[in-house]
């Protein structure tokens, strides 16, 4: 597209009386969990373009278009663009969009309406997983010293770099070469496989040259996922359109085409192009921000008929990628979420979504309209959950945390824990004192006469010659001072003592469960079987092999359980 034809959306208007203001050009990833609005989106963009007057969009409500370039500029631009339909009475008619022929001053008057109306086929190519199997399909050929480009295979057949960009796209995503067929008569093909080497006789390509391109399968006879990622391509490098609109652009691609697939459309979100992809793929995603675009990431929920939505400008979207932890972790995938179940280690998390699935296969869940969408992650202990929170809250996705109870015992950890969270812990910090002081009170020292005791009876009752490990372990366990906090860890809040300090330990977890933090209240996870031995990974894996997780007898994993599933449906 000329300089002086220009054109791109400014804002979007969402059901829920928000407005997104989008950028001149670059990506706009529309994320979400599923039926959030995001493929919608992209039919309403461009439904309220190309029928602005009849056409009720339902996710984005209204859009603001910019146009740059008069008629007779539009004029000029389509003498090169839009090929000539027929001629009446002596005067040039083009095919322009579904308006039908007309002429080139009628239709410098209709770019000036507010909406693309007719031309809208013109400047949005809109790509379904449906039509992308049908982009790279056989076109006709056109005398091209007569007749202007209309079809992005047409170009691919008169602009060499293009066929070779075309070729490099599908041997880096599928080793196969891609060869642009000039010589099937009246159509243009793209054929897929290691081409014969070109032979002519003169100006003419040989019999065998022929025979041996004409043995390999189109594009439009292979499978899906080549045809689809080709077909798109296509039309994004080859076209003229300053908006693409793509639907799940993963569709029909493993995740390593997928991520792919990302880097390449974005290096081609350049300069007056917008570029937006609803899609369900974390690939997709990183592929994209690998790149240099600036990317806008638009994360969509729904209540009911209204959609809600929460935009990361370019430069957040950019700070955000530059943290490893985001990056390097399955975290992202929480932009496809309702909600991100955060805990202190992969233990956890199996643990606690093995009960909710057993809990919704009982039926037991109640007081949830339906079962959110979860994603389970860890952050490899307590001391990075405060920053993962921030960061994902950043992005707008809503966060449950679980903790041990052990986490009330750093109070800088849960002063800065209660603050991503949103929640002002000066509001909780009498509780906290309270608590803190019940279970420090019994903090005494032992002398060092009773531990030499201690240490040598220990010793003598060692049998052997050896010390073995659960010797050793014995004697580790005479070292330690065990105060009020050691208890609860164990024991969780029974142990608490009761009167004031009890009923400030219980107002605490309320308090911290109204702002999502979940203090698992037995005081750690393998206290929900005790009757299972072992830790972390090794106690999972027997409680799952035993069948306890659904243990409908086991009422207290099940309440803890129930409580993260309304704390999650309570964050959206």
């Amino acid at each position: 597209m000329t300089n002086s034809i220009q054109l791109y959306l400014e804002s979007l208007s969402i059901s829920d009386g928000s407005t997104v203001v989008l950028p001149q050009s670059g990506v706009v990833l529309f994320v979400g969990p599923n039926n959030s609005g995001k493929s919608q989106s992209l039919r309403d963009i461009f439904g309220l373009n190309d029928a602005p007057d009849s056409y009720v969009g339902r996710a984005v409500v209204n859009l603001e278009l910019k146009k740059v370039g008069s008629g007779p500029d539009f004029v000029s631009w389509a003498e090169t663009n839009i090929p000539i339909s027929r001629t009446s009475d002596g005067q040039e008619r083009r095919q322009i969009g579904d308006y039908g022929a007309t002429s080139l001053s009628q239709a410098g008057t209709i770019w000036l309406n507010k909406r693309l109306q007719h031309f809208a086929k013109l400047f949005i190519y809109h790509a379904d997983a449906t039509s992308r199997l049908e982009a790279g399909k056989s076109v006709s050929n056109i005398n091209f010293n007569t007749q202007p480009i209309s079809e992005p295979l047409q170009r691919a057949y008169r602009e060499p770099e293009l066929e070779e960009a075309l070729n490099e796209a599908a041997v880096a995503a599928f080793g196969l070469p891609l060869t642009v067929d000039r010589f099937a008569g009246g159509v243009i093909s793209l054929r897929v496989g290691p081409a014969p080497e070109f032979e002519h006789r003169g100006s003419a390509p040989t019999s065998e040259y022929l025979e041996g391109l004409a043995e390999l399968p189109l594009l439009e006879e292979v499978g899906d996922g080549i045809k689809s990622y080709m077909g798109l391509l296509l039309h994004i490098l080859a076209g003229n359109h300053p908006m693409t609109l793509v639907d799940e652009p993963e569709a029909f691609l493993h995740p390593p085409q997928a991520r792919l697939l990302g880097q390449t459309l974005a290096r081609r979100a350049t300069t007056n192009q917008q570029l937006f992809l609803a899609t369900h793929s974390n690939d997709i995603v990183q592929g994209v921000l690998e790149t240099e675009a600036p990317v806008t990431i638009v994360r969509f929920m729904r209540d009911g008929n209204i959609n809600r939505a929460s935009v990361l400008e370019p430069d957040e979207v950019r700070s955000l990628w530059d943290d490893p932890l985001l990056r390097y972790s399955n975290l992202l995938e929480g932009l496809f979420h309702d909600a991100v179940v955060l805990c202190e280690g992969d233990a956890d998390c199996r643990f606690y979504s093995s009960v909710i699935d057993a809990l919704y296969d009982a039926g037991d869940v109640g007081r949830v309209s339906r079962r959110p969408q979860l994603l389970f992650s860890h952050c490899g202990g307590k001391a990075r959950i405060s920053s993962v929170v921030t960061s994902l809250r950043a992005i707008s996705i809503p966060v449950v945390v679980v903790a041990d109870f052990d986490i009330l015992n750093n109070k800088d950890l849960l002063e800065r824990t209660v603050t991503a969270l949103d929640g002002n812990f000066a509001e909780m910090n009498r509780n906290w004192q309270v608590l803190n002081a019940a279970l420090t009170s019994d903090d005494k020292p032992m002398s060092k006469v009773a531990l030499k005791e201690a240490l040598v009876s220990g010793i003598d009752g060692i049998t052997g010659r050896n010390v073995q490990r659960a010797d050793a372990r014995r004697l580790q366990d005479l070292l330690k001072v065990d105060n009020g906090w050691d208890k609860v860890k164990r024991a969780g809040l029974s142990a608490v003592p009761s009167g004031e300090p009890f009923a400030a330990g219980e107002a605490l977890l309320d308090q911290l469960a109204a702002l999502g933090l979940l203090v698992v209240p037995v005081g750690e996870l393998e206290r929900f079987v005790p009757s299972v031995s072992g830790h972390g990974p090794s106690w999972v894996t027997e409680v799952h092999r035993l069948g306890l997780h659904s243990d409908p007898t086991l009422t207290a994993q099940r309440a803890f359980a129930e409580k993260i599933v309304h704390a999650a449906d309570g964050a959206n």
